[in-house]
């Protein structure tokens, strides 16, 4: 699952950033999960064909989620350190767009957001001023974000049936999301329970603010167990990859990236569709610079369940009524 690389208009570093914390179970180039817990009885390698897989697919006909999601993000550089956590509800429809599926997701509900050094909001308002662009208010951009996107049943994004939709002609950047509208990605191979499943190095590209690079990936499916109609599975996901880029001045640079992700999903095959997944993902990027060198380091966590349908926000708490002031005394009878 990928995370659809939210980006932020401001900073490069941001951007950057949110970037590559949107490498999470959102896209099988980057869907991982960890392997604890059931224990991995043997490993083998798999090929996906047209008929692989066929239990793990979204429905078709088209669904309706809310998605309540918790992120924590961390990132360290050259040029400081930031945090956040978020947590939202987004409202995720799916339908029918020839053998694909559209996705329209929408925050509904932003229940909270907290950011330090490099993600706090005031710092990346200030930021955007001094680049001379238009200031941003990180929370009106987040509770207002929406996206739509086409996905194969697999939920892998194309990208370019999602530039050409309508709704995305006047996008200059991908939408300020955080993941938040992402369906995991599902497996293209057949899997038997306790069973690892690399499947063959796939070779990829990651688009950053100055140009791509390509990677190779590394994708292993485990089908921990099988509870009703429930499958549990793990998905991990290591890349590298590198290349040189112009670096102003008739000097070069060479950029490499590291990554890596594991993430745990949970799918109903009889409703083809998600309960939850939550996992982990790091990445690193070095610029090397003549003379000065940059280097980007992330960590993210992500936790999501779905309810099937679109469940209202939830009405802040009513104050309980006051208590009634207790009766003044009677005056004393006169004697």
């Amino acid at each position: 699952m990928i995370a659809r690389r939210p980006r932020i208009r401001p900073s490069l570093l941001v951007a950057l950033t949110l970037g590559l914390a949107s490498l999470t179970a959102c896209d099988s180039d980057k869907s991982n999960a960890p392997g604890d817990g059931g224990g991995v009885a043997s490993e083998t390698e798999g090929k996906a064909d047209a008929e692989a897989g066929k239990d793990y697919a979204y429905a078709a006909s088209g669904f309706t989620l809310t998605a309540t999601t918790e992120v924590k993000l961390e990132l360290s550089s050259n040029q400081g350190q930031g945090a956040s956590e978020l947590s939202a509800r987004s409202v995720i429809e799916a339908t029918p767009e020839g053998d694909k599926l559209k996705l329209h997701g929408k925050v509904v509900e932003l229940m909270g957001y907290e950011g330090s050094g490099q993600l706090d909001p005031e710092f990346m308002r200030k930021q955007a001023e001094e680049a001379g662009e238009e200031p941003m208010d990180l929370m009106a951009e987040l509770a207002n974000s929406e996206s739509w996107t086409i996905v194969n049943l697999k939920g892998e994004a194309d990208e370019d049936l999602t530039k050409a939709l309508a709704e995305n002609a006047s996008k200059d950047d991908a939408p300020m999301d955080f993941g938040l509208f992402s369906l995991p990605d599902l497996p293209t191979v057949d899997l038997e329970p306790g069973t690892k499943v690399t499947l063959p190095t796939k070779a990829d590209e990651r688009e950053l603010p100055f140009g791509s690079v390509p990677v190779e990936v590394d994708i292993s499916w485990t089908l921990r167990e099988i509870a009703g109609t429930v499958a549990e599975l793990d998905v991990t996901i290591e890349g590298s990859g590198a290349t040189e880029i112009e670096a102003g001045g008739g000097n070069t640079a060479m950029v490499s990236i590291l990554e890596e992700s594991s993430y745990t999903i949970f799918f109903d095959m009889e409703a083809k569709l998600p309960k939850s997944y939550n996992g982990y993902s790091q990445s690193e990027i070095t610029v090397d610079i003549p003379g000065q060198p940059i280097q980007f380091s992330t960590n993210n966590e992500v936790s999501t369940t779905y309810e099937v349908g679109s469940v209202p926000a939830e009405a802040p708490a009513e104050a309980a009524p006051a208590e009634a002031a207790p009766a003044e005394a009677a005056p004393a009878e006169a004697s």
